[in-house]
């Protein structure tokens, strides 16, 4: 069968259109070899707004030492940060226990040490990034995630800035908070957590805020720290032989309005991640880890909160933290007396957008910060996203 032979105009066609995906698949290229290079330390972005914090503890900071973290941690040899951080992920992601030690370890001092945001040696000084919203006396302290190894406001902004900018876009002020992790061990992210509340209600005036309204939201393990604040620290002193307390230190500690956003709250189903707040050989060890479980399951002293009204939004979906832990939560807490709001994200995993939780957060928090002082009536209502 015969057709007609190709003339000047189909070979300008074709050759536009080769051209047009050649510019394509280098575009594409230059994407994938952008993010590969962030994610193996050749392209670190700052932290935002990292010229203007507020370091949270004074001269002594508890926890901090003047030794190396190398000496006591579980780095492999020759490590890529882009298969590591793969790595990371997919070793947090099980009910069943497995040693990921050297997993938690090296990419902890890949991204977190040799990316720049933190000391080789236990001298870090944790602080609070300000997002003022003026004219506003309400701040609330937000806590990324990172599986406490690796802070995700670090080269990352979708649980730090960018929230912090909604929030100030509302007419509330906002307050990053970069706290200490692996290798640091529990409770130290914890009282960094406490000195975070301590330090904005002393400085209160200053920044033009009231004590009373104040507010912490967390993502996954900001989550965490969130829900150990309210249910495990608040009002202790768990403060190391040595440090000696300052005025600071001396504030209240409690928070009006808590929230967590797809939060790790217990380790009954996540016992992994263990490795990134606890001594390794305890955690190895069969009955320590059962106790560990035992002492930061926030499902089992849900009660020691119940006077406190909350916000938990999480994905049914979710294969990080799983299911379980933050539904066992809510009911938990509902069951003390605590009044609860709920958001669940259905169809969605793990680090799910503001889309799917912020206007009900929003909402809430306006609703407690307006009546902070007033006892809040039991409402247990569930938004189903």
């Amino acid at each position: 069968m015969g057709g007609r032979d190709m003339d000047g105009q189909d070979v300008l066609l074709i050759a536009g259109f080769i051209v047009l995906a050649l510019l394509a698949l280098i575009g594409i290229l230059a994407v994938v070899v952008h993010r590969l290079a962030a994610a193996m330390g050749a392209a670190h972005a700052p932290v935002d707004g990292y010229d203007r914090r507020l370091e949270i503890w004074g001269e002594q900071v508890p926890g901090n030492r003047l030794e190396s973290k190398r000496a006591d941690m579980n780095i492999g040899r020759g490590g890529n940060l882009f298969l590591y951080r793969l790595k990371f992920f997919a070793d947090l992601t099980g009910e069943r226990f497995r040693d990921v030690e050297r997993t938690m370890d090296t990419f902890t001092w890949l991204y977190e040490i040799q990316g720049g945001y933190e000391l080789p040696t236990y001298e870090d000084r944790p602080y609070l990034v300000p997002y003022l919203a003026a004219g506003s006396d309400r701040g609330v302290i937000v806590l990324p995630g990172g599986g406490f190894g690796y802070k995700s406001m670090d080269g990352e902004y979708g649980e730090g800035r960018d929230v912090a900018r909604t929030l100030q876009r509302h007419g509330v002020s906002a307050f990053v908070l970069h706290y200490r992790a692996n290798p640091y061990e529990y409770p130290v992210p914890l009282l960094d957590v406490q000195r975070a509340v301590r330090y904005l209600k002393y400085h209160a005036g200053a920044l033009g805020l009231d004590p009373d309204k104040l507010g912490l939201l967390g993502f996954s393990a900001g989550g965490a720290l969130v829900g150990g604040h309210i249910n495990l620290v608040r009002g202790q002193d768990l403060f190391p032989e040595g440090y000696a307390p300052d005025e600071v230190d001396r504030m209240d500690d409690s928070v009006a309005a808590p929230a967590m956003i797809y939060p790790g709250l217990t380790f009954r189903y996540t016992p992994r991640a263990l490795f990134g707040l606890f001594d390794a050989d305890a955690v190895r060890d069969p009955e320590r880890r059962a106790q560990l479980v035992e002492g930061t399951d926030m499902v089992r002293y849900a009660y020691r909160s119940a006077r406190l009204p909350q916000f938990v939004a999480w994905g049914t979906r979710d294969r990080i933290v799983g299911v379980k832990g933050p539904a066992e939560y809510v009911r938990s807490a509902r069951a003390a007396g605590a009044e609860v709001a709920e958001v669940v994200a259905r169809g969605k995993g793990h680090a799910f957008g503001q889309r799917y939780y912020m206007a009900d957060y929003l909402a809430w928090l306006d609703q407690v910060l307006s009546r902070a002082e007033e006892k809040p009536e039991q409402t247990g209502v569930e938004r189903t996203r």
